[in-house]
């Protein structure tokens, strides 16, 4: 039997989320529902998301082929000819994808560098397929963006993958092009897949011509093959409920390999949820998911910036420029200590109802010490929700203070 070690993020939020009367801890931009993204303008030719006069058949295992070709189209402006030069699977969403691709091509004998920190499934599951896992530590003075100079002192003759989670998970923080031309070169050098979760992606903030968006992994087709990508709808796209993602890589038989192993998994990706996702990738639709879904982010992002100003005896924070979480760290004021962030958090829910998720409990799992008195803040849901849960926060800080 393979010991299978506890999701301490997912375990936390089982146990706490029931008695919270306010969250912060989600990070999937505020879901629509299927009566919001029908008012969307879409093509006649896809006037709803659900045809309900389809037969329910097994999906497609691969993903249909309109679904298919609406996924290349968002690596369009990175890739020329994407349908032709990458191949393509769709997962039930990002989490099946990552694992599929970590647990099938990793395996005993084999060492892997992995970004610190980031969601657990991106180390554990290569830990329990026998690999061995050197932490690529990231820190709040470096803005939490890997120096790829210490790449050279972490790998090793049989270092097969680096793993890279961009936009980063909970720290909000952007891997640059320029600092990712330098993993994919390093990895080129010694043939080691790079592996990136961008479920994240294209949630960018305060982006300008000084401070680029980063490009996707997929972007380096044209310098090397070994490249994996993973994301989904659940994030950015509001609809975390259907369950699509996929793997993405311009290496053939690596996407193979994972399918494969996906059949002893499951058949396909249900074919209502793929009809919901071609909807909602519609280029009318998904200009408006998206242009909803940056418009929460920038308005929720701002309140927390001031909050965090109004509260900096408590609080302090390296702002994060992607994604939809921040990595918040509370001190006490009197030593300028962090906190205990579990006890921070448990006490929170019990005596106001506020869930946040402890980020040293959650995303510490390596270490007992990494990341303490910090929280990951989700500020992706409804700004009326938002801006309630903040002042449920508030209140708790000001009553330490008394």
């Amino acid at each position: 039997m393979v010991k299978v070690k506890p999701f301490v993020l997912d375990n936390w939020v089982r146990q706490f989320k029931p008695a919270a009367r306010a969250s912060l801890h989600d990070t999937c931009v505020d879901p629509l529902s299927l009566q919001q993204i029908s008012q969307f303008q879409a093509t006649k030719s896809s006037a709803v998301p659900v045809n309900i006069s389809n037969p329910l058949l097994y999906g497609s295992a691969l993903g249909s082929r309109g679904l298919q070709d609406k996924i290349f189209s968002l690596y369009t402006n990175e890739v020329d000819d994407p349908a032709d030069q990458l191949s393509l699977s769709v997962t039930q969403g990002t989490i099946s994808a990552n694992f599929l691709v970590l647990d099938t091509l990793l395996g005993p004998g084999d060492h892997v560098i992995c970004q610190y920190p980031t969601y657990q499934q991106l180390y554990d599951v290569p830990q329990r397929a026998g690999a061995e896992v050197s932490l690529w530590r990231t820190c709040a003075e470096k803005e939490w963006i890997p120096d790829t100079d210490e790449l050279s002192s972490l790998v090793k003759e049989n270092t097969k993958m680096i793993i890279i989670n961009n936009p980063n998970n909970p720290t909000g923080a952007l891997i640059p092009s320029d600092i990712l031309e330098n993993i994919v070169n390093f990895a080129a050098e010694r043939n080691i897949i790079v592996f990136s979760d961008e479920v994240f992606r294209p949630l960018f903030h305060g982006i300008s011509p000084e401070k680029p968006a980063p490009p996707s992994i997929i972007s380096f087709v044209g310098k090397y093959q070994n490249l994996i990508a993973t994301s989904s709808l659940s994030k950015a796209y509001s609809l975390p409920g259907i369950r699509v993602g996929w793997v993405i890589s311009p290496n053939a038989e690596l996407v193979n390999h994972v399918v494969e192993a996906r059949d002893y998994t499951t058949i396909s990706v249900s074919q209502v949820d793929q009809d919901i996702a071609s909807y909602a990738l519609e280029a009318t639709v998904q200009a408006q998911i998206l242009q909803r879904s940056l418009a929460i982010c920038s308005h929720n992002l701002t309140t927390l910036e001031r909050f965090i100003v109004d509260h900096s005896r408590w609080l302090q924070w390296v702002k994060p420029s992607g994604a939809s979480s921040a990595f918040v760290q509370v001190l006490n004021p009197e030593s300028g200590a962090p906190v205990d962030d579990k006890i921070f958090c448990e006490k929170m829910i019990r005596e106001c109802g506020l869930l946040i998720v402890p980020g040293g409990e959650t995303f510490g799992t390596e270490g007992k010490e990494d990341f303490k008195g910090y929280l990951r803040v989700g500020f992706v849901c409804s700004i009326e929700k938002f801006e309630e849960a903040l002042k449920i926060w508030g209140k708790y800080l000001d009553q330490l203070d008394v």
